[in-house]
């Protein structure tokens, strides 16, 4: 059986009807949509209307929460509190909407230490966790660049001490300063996650925060292999350009096809 495959809609901007089209012309079977850009609306009507459009652009969806101005696990903790209350707003979109998770950003842009504060960090999580339990939906956390979801280690000391589980981002992990340093591959990252990993991003590499599309299949097998031995099947191609989005749809379709009697493990 093969995965669920989604798109990001950033190639696309907020041209609903568009992507609409594109998931059913490309087969795809739904969408993330990214909300850092494009905020839920706090009045009732409208955040109604708009809710609405992205239901109908695809009856399978994603969230990304947004990031640059939320960080739950700073150290100023009135701002920490408030954060979370508007990731709670966050979690009754995805909860609405029947998402399949909302996808969060901890200690984006790697702040300096003395700007978080571990032991908010994680009290903070577990609320959002809880909370998203009584919305029957899941938040997860994402391992990042830069910053402390970027050592295999400090994300997996956050998942066990709250049971977050996780989107799991193949470019991330391939240009963190972890892998670059030759300290292990991707595939070595991503079995270190010690929780579920509920859904894959899936490019190649990010660098300039420019996602970068597989130019092999080899280029991203061996994490396609570990996100299947994981028991994740929410992939996510999470590319900037229509152009990049294509040819990251072919190599995973040249995956998911066996690409030429490859060892590599299928579906």
């Amino acid at each position: 059986m093969n995965p669920q495959l989604l798109f990001c809609h950033f190639p696309f901007g907020k041209d609903c009807e568009a992507i609409r089209e594109y998931v059913a012309t490309h087969q795809y079977d739904g969408v993330e949509w990214g909300l850092d850009s494009w905020r839920v609306m706090v009045a009732r009507g409208r955040r109604q209307q708009m809710l609405d459009r992205l239901r109908r652009a695809a009856s399978l969806c994603s969230l990304h929460a947004p990031y640059t101005d939320l960080e739950i696990g700073h150290r100023d903790a009135e701002y920490a509190d408030a954060a979370v209350r508007v990731l709670q707003g966050y979690i009754d979109a995805a909860a609405d909407m029947g998402a399949h998770h909302l996808n969060l950003h901890v200690g984006s842009f790697a702040p300096e230490p003395e700007e978080l504060s571990w032991e908010t960090l994680v009290r903070n999580l577990a609320t959002l966790m809880n909370y998203a339990a009584r919305r029957r939906t899941a938040v997860t956390v994402e391992n990042l660049r830069h910053g402390p979801t970027s050592d295999p280690d400090t994300l997996a000391a956050l998942l066990r001490h709250t049971g977050a589980p996780v989107t799991f981002d193949l470019g991330h992990a391939h240009g963190s300063a972890w892998v670059q340093g030759g300290r292990g591959s991707v595939a070595d990252f991503l079995k270190s996650i010690p929780t579920p990993i509920l859904a894959g991003h899936l490019y190649f590499t990010e660098r300039d925060d420019s996602h970068f599309a597989p130019t092999a299949v080899d280029d991203i097998a061996a994490a396609l292999d570990g996100l299947w031995e994981a028991g994740c099947d929410f992939w996510v191609l999470e590319l900037h350009t229509r152009e990049t989005l294509e040819q990251t749809r072919r190599i995973v379709d040249q995956y998911l096809e066996g690409w030429g009697g490859s060892p590599s493990k299928k579906p």
